[in-house]
């Protein structure tokens, strides 16, 4: 994906003034409520024409004030996921997905066939059913069904998980990735919760107040102190890539290995259908993590990692620690009285802690 976006467009009293490139094939556009993500939204998929600027989409330019020039929804082949599931209530489920297929130019040359989005999304025992019977979870994963049968260059997606309860988002959000991995389509989610955005990409846009606050990723943002503040109350999470090694059914865990390091493992809440020898994600809030100056015995924090301190951030609410440890570069919340209490600084030699059950599986 290669996207260049400098627009201007005033609402009312609001105005979004943005400037940002992006070549990755993934980007998580994240910021507070009003902070206008969903005006960006818009604008990219030409709901709304800005008052300015352009936007060129893989050499094609969308929009161009100064050539006069804005190509409709239609022609943009982008393909949209909202917050509601907007189906068609008096259709089946089947009906709903073939919907994405209307356009015949758009899908003849689709790269990926029906069966191929049903048993992705694993939808198959839905197809008969009517779309009013299905569940919140279950209509967002037709809907997003129906957008990836319209065969678009771009997935492009607005909140498309607020609303829905933990374990419907525990649903939906892995599909994402998913599709993403397996089809390699170029997406856009926007959100304003980070969590959910690093389950998909580190690749992070920050909106504030109508214009790009930061771009990088989220290590780099949290290198920055005036992204970091900017980040105050988002759950900066840690991704770590392990291999499942064996689960413990008395002691109701999963052990887990780390591949850059073998010797060290990490237990968490046992999960009897991982396979030994695959590889997973783990999230680990950073408020999760704990520090010591040297590895604690009999303790519930049974997660501990040896460490080297890189780099303290400071913002005014708070800071980040960020540490080195067989697993990558972890980063930890910390107070001024923890730094102070452990006399932490650059070259540092740390232990991290955390519980078993501070770890997301993702």
């Amino acid at each position: 994906m290669k996207l260049d976006v400098d627009i201007y467009m005033k609402q009312g009293n609001f105005l979004l003034d943005a400037q940002f490139k992006c070549f990755e094939s993934a980007l998580g556009i994240f910021g507070p409520s009003g902070c206008g993500k969903s005006t960006l939204f818009r604008a990219l998929a030409g709901l709304v024409r800005p008052n300015g600027g352009h936007i060129v989409l893989d050499g094609e330019t969308l929009f161009d004030a100064s050539q006069r020039k804005f190509v409709p929804p239609r022609k943009r082949n982008i393909g949209l996921v909202f917050q509601d599931a907007r189906l068609f209530p008096h259709w089946s489920v089947e009906q709903n997905l073939r919907a994405g297929e209307c356009m015949k130019s758009r899908v003849a040359n689709r790269p990926f066939g029906f069966d191929t989005i049903v048993e992705l999304l694993n939808i198959g025992h839905l197809i008969n059913r009517s779309v009013e019977d299905l569940s919140g979870g279950e209509k967002q994963r037709i809907a997003i069904g129906r957008t990836l049968l319209s065969n678009p260059r771009l997935l492009l997606m607005d909140e498309p998980v607020t609303g829905l309860d933990v374990s419907l988002k525990a649903q939906i959000l892995p599909f994402l990735a998913k599709v993403h991995r397996q089809l390699r389509i170029p997406t856009i989610l926007i959100s304003h919760d980070l969590g959910e955005i690093l389950q998909l990409t580190d690749q992070l846009l920050l909106m504030q107040g109508g214009r790009v606050g930061g771009q990088g990723t989220i290590d780099q943002m949290v290198r920055n102190p005036a992204t970091l503040q900017a980040l105050k109350g988002a759950d900066l999470t840690n991704l770590i890539t392990v291999r499942v090694k064996s689960h413990n059914a008395d002691k109701g865990i999963t052990l887990l290995e780390v591949p850059r390091n073998p010797d060290y493992t990490i237990e968490m809440r046992r999960e009897p259908a991982l396979e030994p020898g695959r590889e997973i994600t783990l999230g680990i809030a950073a408020n999760q993590i704990a520090l010591a100056t040297e590895r604690i015995g009999p303790i519930s924090m049974r997660n501990q990692l040896p460490g080297c301190v890189l780099k303290i951030v400071h913002a005014t609410d708070r800071s980040l620690c960020h540490i080195e440890t067989p697993a990558g570069i972890l980063f930890a919340e910390i107070t001024p009285g923890t730094e102070q209490a452990l006399n932490l600084e650059e070259g540092s030699g740390t232990w991290v802690l955390f519980k078993g059950l501070a770890i997301e599986r993702l």
